[in-house]
């Protein structure tokens, strides 16, 4: 079985690429377990300072610190979001090699990409996982690198097609 798609990627698809990676990002194991400890260390210092000063002193100062903090990661996470656009806008005007259309075809050995400045055959071995997204399909590389495809391109079963290819060479969907 082959599935091959043609599209040309748009700044909207790019945004969505971009947004895709931010959000799994955010919701990563990684980014979570960090959080979780730049909690615990603040709410451990804060404890240690204000501790002397008495132990509902230092649980009102742990609360405000904790509360302030997590409003401070939301309130960057927000800004990120929000400027996203514009920063991914400007970065696909710089990506000329995305301005041409680009054919994906995917098969039984792997995912195939030809544009007219590119042709890469990557094996599904490659891939070390694979995620859907609301706008788009992407087939990471690394954790900061991923081929997309953006659902639009795909027609009637293509889609369930290529995620049933994907599935039986055994990348991980994430």
């Amino acid at each position: 079985m082959m599935v091959e798609v043609a599209f040309t990627p748009t700044p909207e698809d790019y945004i969505a690429v971009q947004r895709t990676m931010f959000a799994r990002q955010m919701r990563s194991r990684r980014v979570m377990i960090r959080m979780a400890l730049l909690v615990v260390a603040a709410i451990v210092v804060v404890v240690i300072v204000v501790l002397p000063a008495g132990m509902d002193a230092a649980l009102g100062a742990a609360a405000g610190g904790l509360g302030g903090g997590l409003i401070g990661i939301a309130l960057l996470a927000a800004i990120t979001w929000w400027l996203l656009p514009r920063r991914s806008r400007r970065l696909f005007a710089q990506q000329r090699t995305l301005h041409h259309e680009h054919r994906t075809t995917f098969d039984a050995e792997g995912m195939r990409q030809v544009s007219e400045r590119a042709d890469v055959r990557i094996p599904w071995s490659d891939f070390p996982y694979w995620h859907l997204g609301r706008d788009v399909m992407l087939l990471y590389s690394n954790d900061y690198l991923a081929y997309f495809v953006p659902r639009r391109a795909f027609a009637d079963n293509q889609l369930e097609a290529a995620i049933a290819l994907i599935a039986a060479a055994g990348v991980e969907r994430r």
